[in-house]
């Protein structure tokens, strides 16, 4: 067996594989455009999107694509919203944006498809029933997964005090977590006070009011 990359499939070397092998480490996919994607963030430069901009690359490597990061450091929605703009501006192929505001993304999703530019919602995604447009959500269910994190602290502490940390309260891609965590504390009937703790999309600021929180 051989393997070429992190991304190309491991490849038989035997003759009768060869073409089929080497199909596959190409990719096999059809010829396309060479498409850019513009990817809007909410926290552009916070380390847990690293493998998501890794991704993201080796996936243009492979299909020969382009792609622009963009956003916001701080969460900031104006500054996601001109990021659209200029995705829509410089005639993106498509879009994909953290929803993190309920409202925030109505117009410029709309806007971008009305010029014909696919959008999608990925780690964040508008509430049901909204009448944000977008085409599709990339991610987890953040409600659910709040509640299997409330079930974990219920079993692990027991009772006491618990602070659950959030960096943007309010937002999408934090507060159903936190409201899914806080439900199932309560269903459960256990005797732990759970208190919402507002930090800060960057990542020191929030590290050192953590670390604040706790001390004092």
């Amino acid at each position: 067996m051989e393997c070429t990359s992190t991304i190309a499939a491991c490849t038989s070397s035997s003759s009768s594989s060869s073409s089929s092998a080497a199909a596959g480490v190409a990719g096999n996919f059809p010829a396309t455009p060479k498409w850019q994607f513009w990817f809007v963030n909410h926290v552009t430069t916070n380390p847990f999107f690293v493998p998501t901009q890794y991704g993201i690359q080796d996936a243009c490597g492979l299909l020969g694509c382009t792609y622009q990061w963009t956003g916001s450091e701080i969460s900031d929605v104006a500054q996601m919203v001109n990021s659209m703009n200029a995705a829509i501006a410089g005639k993106a192929d498509a879009i994909a944006v953290a929803i993190v505001d309920p409202k925030g993304f109505d117009a410029p999703v709309a806007r971008a498809l009305d010029a014909g530019i696919p959008v999608f919602s990925y780690n964040a995604d508008s509430p049901p029933g909204s009448p944000n447009r977008r085409l599709a959500y990339i991610g987890q269910d953040l409600f659910l997964s709040g509640e299997m994190m409330g079930e974990r602290i219920v079993k692990l502490v027991g009772s006491g005090d618990v602070a659950l940390f959030i960096a943007t309260p309010g937002q999408l891609n934090l507060q159903p977590r936190v409201d899914g965590a806080l439900a199932a504390i309560k269903k459960s009937g256990a005797p732990i006070n759970a208190t919402m703790i507002a930090t800060d999309p960057t990542v020191n600021v929030g590290l050192s009011k953590i670390r604040a929180y706790y001390l004092g």
